[in-house]
């Protein structure tokens, strides 16, 4: 058995835009909606296949390297925790990896939660999303969220933004909802941020996200000490998780990294020091979604609510029965690989270009 051709697909992402910026901020920040993303399907030569989905920004160059490296490679012998791709950027590993977890898997007879070590759960729990929105916006999110059976909202903040007046509006809509505000480092006042963080005391804040830059440990540690709110960090590597814990300064991770492999990994390392996790993504499609259920649902302390958001936030999903989603209850697949296959409806619909190695 040999991979013997790669097909690839450029597609559009559209989104419900009621779901993203307000208008006051649609034109200046976060126009990831706009850029295309790769859809890759890798066959053998006796008739199985795997796909799998890139991250945003990838070149269609760095497919054709990485898929020309692939080629004539087993699926059986490959080892799925250092890939055979030399020299490639993580966003276009990252599709590379998934294709061949859904290959193998579907080789193997094998979910691939199966493959990461096997699911402690059964179902994962997702949260709502939205991103920079003034308060009177925010109340359409809060108001969906609530609807859809959601208990926790992650929401984007800035500096400048009313924060606090838009929690107490969403709060109004939906009192029950918890909060995980995402700060995306863009203060830099540790004064200004304490204060932040004694307002947002009785608001439902689950977690604060990257309030300041990452490397100032110090202000960690002193916004900390607050006791108000919890502190969370976006990091995309064991070595960072190790770090922070080193530093005292984080008591959630929001775990991003290059691969499956490796969040199963920061996450273990996470819970050991007691610290509970989510996998954050980059608001991506449903085939590296449904990577993100397998691997959520393998170590025990990935247990806040996760960026798992094809299905709500975009037009489609590029998927062909999700699993089944009771609110923020997404059920982890047990049939072999990713259990869902690609839309190839979809595919047509959205197309900007597409090509093969073989």
């Amino acid at each position: 058995m040999k991979i013997d051709r790669i097909e690839w697909w450029e597609v559009n992402q559209f989104v419900h835009q009621e779901m993203v910026n307000s208008p006051e901020y649609a034109d200046t920040h976060e126009q990831w909606d706009l850029v295309p993303k790769f859809i890759l399907r890798l066959d053998t030569d006796d008739g199985h296949y795997g796909v799998g989905e890139t991250s945003r920004g990838v070149q269609r160059t760095d497919i054709e390297s990485a898929g020309r490296q692939l080629l004539g490679a087993d699926p059986r012998r490959v080892s799925l925790r250092q890939l055979p791709i030399d020299g490639m950027p993580w966003p276009t590993a990252r599709g590379f990896e998934v294709g061949l977890f859904d290959l193998v898997g579907r080789v193997r007879g094998m979910s691939v939660s199966e493959l990461l070590g096997g699911a402690c759960r059964d179902h994962v729990i997702s949260s709502y999303w939205a991103g920079l929105q003034t308060p009177e916006h925010s109340l359409a999110a809060a108001t969906a969220a609530r609807d859809g059976g959601y208990s926790c909202l992650k929401f984007k903040i800035m500096k400048g933004m009313p924060v606090i007046e838009r929690l107490q509006r969403m709060r109004e809509v939906a009192p029950d909802l918890r909060f995980i505000v995402d700060a995306m480092q863009r203060y830099d006042d540790l004064e200004e941020m304490k204060e932040l963080v004694r307002q947002m005391a009785d608001l439902n804040v689950v977690c604060l996200e990257d309030p300041l830059p990452r490397d100032r440990h110090d202000w960690y540690r002193q916004l900390r000490q607050e006791g108000e709110i919890p502190i969370a960090q976006h990091l995309g590597s064991t070595q960072a998780v190790l770090e922070a814990l080193q530093q005292d300064a984080v008591d959630i991770f929001n775990c991003s990294p290059v691969s499956l492999v490796e969040f199963v990994r920061m996450v273990d390392l996470a819970g050991v020091a007691g610290k509970p996790c989510w996998h954050g993504s980059g608001v991506d499609l449903g085939l590296l979604d449904l990577a993100y259920i397998h691997a959520c649902a393998v170590p025990e302390a990935a247990t806040i609510p996760h960026d798992i958001l094809s299905t709500p936030l975009h037009v489609d999903d590029f998927v062909i029965d999700m699993p089944l989603r009771e609110g923020e209850r997404i059920a982890v697949p047990d049939a072999p690989g990713l259990g869902g296959e690609l839309d190839m409806g979809a595919v047509e619909q959205f197309l900007i270009s597409n090509g093969e190695i073989s």
